[in-house]
């Protein structure tokens, strides 16, 4: 939220630069992301006052005629020719004087336009820098005085203090909330706005009604009635504040409504009386099937769950969120009906997030407006419409409290604030801290007693009150003192060890981990599932419409942060993830959760939809792709591909203590068919998977190149025993080498790793060590798979009978078993 620092200094009185003031906030836990200033990049322009219209020219501008113009600034008059629409004798407009600088340095100077001389340039809002409006004509500033400093008149000589509030503090989404988090700070003097409401004529109670049908989701609504405006646009002071804080500009009696959301935080609302049926509000929930259109000219379908501002007739308004097209404040508007209400902040952010409609009203309902503002905020904006639009304003407000707040206090004992930070302030300081911040706050003996005000929704038990007064007091006058007491020795969960396992094993081998969301898009993960696959666990509340599922397949994570990376002009990735999936637990029931813990507020809690039960298998999941490793001199830049997947995987699992031989495709989506494998365990148990990544998935996320990618589960590999840790001395006596190559064929020939695990049968316990160190194709389809085995006893130095004689029935068992030559010379 971007706030002008000059607003925040007409309620507080400040001796601090925007700077220092931010400094204040930050340490008292109200974040503040930047200050900048914000003057345009323009001088020399001031305030011009046109005198006479002297002559009219040949040309035109825009189809205006061009006039030429006597501008006085008070000491000086100059000749300037101008074809702005609203050009008038009186008129008071920015004017830039020759050797004067509009934004982006664009210089003023003398010339001639049509035969005339044109000492300076009439500016429109676009012209300096401060604005988009250029059609409606030159900048217009009603009341300044000539020859004024254009900066200073519009109020730019200022910073812009963008502030980012947590959702439990509501109260400082305004300029008061942030003056009186100041005031409270420096202990300067803070003072609410000034209303200066004249009513006259009607009461509003016989020109309004209001009918609040849905008491559970709207507990306050209040109307006013103001007669006679005349709708046009805002004056100069006020287009600019409001482009200040980011909003734009659009007429006089909508500009106050959103100046006084700004100031004091509650969302109002402006209707065109006259369309109104009967003068009658009714607040209600949607019918199921009813359709509106909002005032942004899109029809939106509603349900049940959502509230609606309605008349006897239609719904007129969006509740909390926009209002309605059909009631729209327009240049015809005569009458004005001002709503300020309160709405249940689980309504409007269900019903905001459902249509995809973020607006700043909705921004604050969700996050609790204040129900004793309501009236108040009323005032001040019929007030300041009155001044801006004209018009009078009815007597009296239609006030409907169906549900009125009853106050909350809470008891605050000083040696709770002792136990909490070690350290207390005396009662007088602790009292005049917290009725600095707007809490009334009575002395009970040794303690104090405050009652929380309807603008503090956060504050609800004691220990917040500590945490109110150590943050305007100061952290660091918490005490520093070393910990105390007995250390216990802390056991890591399985889990957790495997876990740490596994990052030391792959963070070792040069993968970086990611973590990324358990959130899943329903298109991309259509093309990572099966037909046999559960139904995924859909989410309640989603965040977006590419967040509607939860995790349904491990891949998910890495393949995006691949995608995410390479579009980054980063092609070489080798990454890895532990994560975990989601199925439902019943396959009886729909598989549904919450993103958080539902809402109780309002009766919105809907026993349907509170099954959140789901199975959370855990993963690991590996992706590669680009080169194999960091390029350089001593080699060829060669590509990862499936064998590396696989060899991660092998690696992690050694790391585990786990052994796995390879298996055929399994269960896991997203691989292509013919280069998909699994590594099973002994007992024949699958723990993981591996492959080349489908082209059709990789396209779908914009990936050129090929991914390779391997998958254990955690809770699989868990379950295997370990193989026991067995510590060896170092060997005292030689090892022995040979090499073996044999010829396979095509078709029904053995894979690697039967022919290595015969091999390691067959050798016995003096082979220490197998190597597949060469693959070579012939060109008639067959293929030479070498190994190299070295053998060697703990016991003394083999001779070359014994490794002869080993050599001999391992070539013996490999040639019989699986049908196959030794390859020679």
């Amino acid at each position: 939220m971007k706030i002008p620092y000059a607003w925040i200094r007409e309620f507080v009185d400040l001796r601090l630069t925007a700077a220092q003031a931010a400094d204040r906030l930050v340490n008292a836990g109200i974040e503040v992301a930047s200050v900048t200033p914000l003057a345009p990049d323009c001088k020399g322009v001031v305030v011009g006052e046109i005198e006479a219209i002297e002559r009219e020219l040949g040309g035109s501008h825009g189809g205006y005629p061009l006039f030429v113009c006597r501008v006085s600034t008070g000491r000086e008059r100059y000749a300037v020719v101008c074809g702005a629409p609203n050009t008038k004798v009186g008129a008071r407009a920015a004017f830039a004087p020759p050797g004067a600088v509009l934004a982006g340095g664009r210089r003023i100077a003398t010339t001639k336009i049509h035969g005339a001389e044109s000492q300076g340039m009439l500016c429109s809002e676009r012209e300096l820098g401060i604005g988009e409006e250029h059609e409606a004509g030159i900048l217009l500033l009603d009341g300044a005085r000539p020859g004024a400093d254009l900066i200073a008149t519009l109020g730019l000589d200022d910073h812009v203090l963008e502030v980012e509030i947590t959702p439990n503090r509501p109260d400082c989404l305004s300029v008061v909330g942030i003056a009186r988090e100041l005031a409270a700070l420096t202990g300067a003097r803070f003072r609410l706005p000034t209303i200066a409401l004249k009513e006259s004529g009607e009461a509003a109670r016989t020109l309004a009604r209001v009918r609040i049908e849905a008491p559970d989701l709207c507990h306050r609504f209040t109307a006013r009635v103001i007669n006679g405006v005349t709708v046009g646009s805002s004056p100069g002071w006020l287009r600019a504040r409001l482009r200040a804080v980011g909003l734009r500009p659009i007429s006089n009696v909508v500009d106050a409504t959103n100046y006084v959301l700004w100031e004091l935080g509650q969302p109002l609302h402006a209707y065109d009386y006259e369309t109104v049926a009967d003068g009658t509000i009714v607040v209600r929930r949607a019918r199921a099937g009813e359709r509106f259109t909002t005032l942004d000219g899109q029809e939106r379908a509603l349900d049940a769950s959502m509230l609606l501002i309605a008349d006897p007739r239609r719904a007129i308004g969006l509740a909390g969120v926009m209002g309605g097209a059909n009631t729209e404040v327009t240049d015809r508007t005569t009458r004005i009906l001002l709503e300020s209400a309160w709405f249940a902040p689980a309504s409007i952010r269900r019903t905001s997030r459902a249509l995809g409609l973020r607006t700043d009203a909705a921004y604050r309902f969700e996050r609790g407006a204040d129900i004793e503002m309501l009236v108040t905020a009323s005032a001040r904006a019929a007030a300041l419409i009155a001044e801006l639009a004209g018009g009078a304003i009815a007597r009296g407000v239609v006030d409907a409290y169906p549900r009125k707040r009853k106050p909350q206090r809470v008891r605050l004992r000083m040696s709770r604030v002792k136990r909490v930070l070690g350290v207390a302030p005396p009662l007088a300081q602790a009292r005049k801290i917290l009725a600095g911040l707007g809490l009334p706050v009575k002395a009970r003996g040794a303690d104090l007693e405050v009652t929380v005000p309807s603008f503090r929704r956060d504050l609800a038990i004691e220990d917040d009150l500590v945490e109110e007064i150590i943050r305007v007091w100061g952290y660091h006058r918490i005490p520093s003192t070393l910990p105390g007491g007995a250390i216990a020795l802390v056991t890591h969960p399985a889990t957790m060890r495997q876990s740490q396992t596994v990052r030391r094993a792959l963070v070792g081998a040069g993968l970086a981990e990611v973590i990324t969301h358990s959130f899943s898009d329903p298109a991309r993960a259509a093309l990572l599932r099966r037909p046999s696959d559960p139904a995924p666990v859909e989410l309640l509340n989603p965040l977006a419409q590419d967040a509607l599922w939860l995790r349904s397949s491990p891949l998910e994570g890495v393949l995006g942060a691949v995608a995410t990376n390479v579009r980054r002009q980063q092609p070489d990735v080798r990454i890895f993830e532990l994560c975990k999936t989601y199925a439902r637990a019943e396959a009886s029931e729909p598989a549904r959760a919450f993103l958080r813990p539902p809402s109780t507020e309002a009766g919105l809690t809907d026993p349907a939809t509170t099954n959140p039960a789901t199975k959370e298998p855990r993963w690991l999941a590996i992706a590669l792709t680009g080169a194999r490793g960091e390029p350089g001199w001593y080699g060829a830049n060669e590509r990862a591909d499936v064998y590396d997947a696989k060899g991660l995987a092998e690696h992690t699992l050694d790391a585990l203590g786990a052994r796995a031989s390879t298996g055929d495709a399994g269960a896991l989506g997203g691989f292509e068919p013919d280069c998909h494998g699994t590594l099973v365990a002994d007992g024949g148990a699958i723990l993981g998977e591996f492959g080349e990544v489908a082209a059709a998935l990789r396209e779908n996320l914009g990936i050129p190149a090929p991914v390779f990618a391997a998958v254990l589960s955690l809770d699989a590999v868990g379950a295997v025993a370990p193989a026991p840790t067995r510590y060896q001395a170092l060997p005292r006596f030689p090892a022995v080498e040979r090499d073996l190559a044999f010829v396979v064929v095509g078709g029904q020939a053995p894979t690697a790793a039967q022919i290595e695990s015969a091999l390691r049968e067959e050798a016995g316990p003096l082979l220490r060590r197998l190597v597949l160190f060469d693959v070579f194709p012939f060109p008639d389809g067959r293929s030479s798979l070498a190994w190299r085995l070295l053998f060697q006893a703990e016991d003394r130095t083999l001779t070359d009978d014994e490794v002869n004689a080993i050599q001999e029935r391992v070539v013996r068992r490999i040639t019989e078993t699986f049908h196959i030559t030794l390859r020679s010379g």
